[in-house]
């Protein structure tokens, strides 16, 4: 299938919107997550940003903060765990299973339910999962379909690119305040 110029213009603009578009979400997002956390200034979005995208990623921070407020500690250091572990384990190895329980031990915490926004952390203290129920609006997941796959050089890019921008962009803001390092490198 060919691609007139004007798409390829058109399909140029709405990557580069939707990265800006992105990015602003994020810091947004980042901002208000650190200053709800340390009780800082009220954080003003970029106008950059529409309305309902502000709203999603403040439902996202609330989230983010009733998850960091909500810590669930394991005694697992995690860090020494992966030292320990490759590839090769797959869960097969009842031998390799016992040996690895026995060198790093799950701990005695039980089952719990988890039902709210939570974060899981290792014995060292760092965050090793975080639980966020809820964190996207009901528009947002409303307004994506992720089950669709399509190449962005055909001539409905326009409208895949708008249906995944939010969502693209919430999901980033989330990665930007639970793991910045690779938020960067997805940038």
């Amino acid at each position: 299938m060919n691609v007139s110029s004007t798409s390829n213009i058109e399909i140029t603009f709405w990557r580069t919107w939707a990265l800006t578009v992105t990015h602003e979400a994020c810091e947004y997002t980042k901002q208000k997550f650190i200053a709800e956390k340390t009780g800082g200034d009220p954080v003003i979005p970029s106008p950059k940003l529409d309305t309902d995208l502000v709203m999603a990623c403040d439902r996202l921070v609330d989230c983010l903060i009733k998850a960091y407020n909500n810590p669930i500690q394991m005694q697992i250091d995690i860090a020494r765990y992966s030292k320990m572990i490759s590839p090769k384990d797959t869960g097969h190895n009842k031998e390799r299973e016992v040996k690895l329980l026995e060198r790093c031990p799950p701990g005695h915490e039980g089952t719990k339910l988890v039902d709210i926004p939570s974060t899981v952390l290792d014995a060292t203290g760092a965050i090793i999962a975080w639980y966020l129920p809820d964190a996207l609006t009901e528009t947002t997941q409303n307004l994506s379909d992720p089950a669709v796959s399509a190449s962005l050089k055909g001539p409905f890019s326009e409208n895949i690119l708008k249906a995944i921008a939010r969502l693209a962009a919430i999901a980033s803001a989330a990665l930007r305040v639970m793991h910045p390092e690779q938020y960067w490198v997805g940038i």
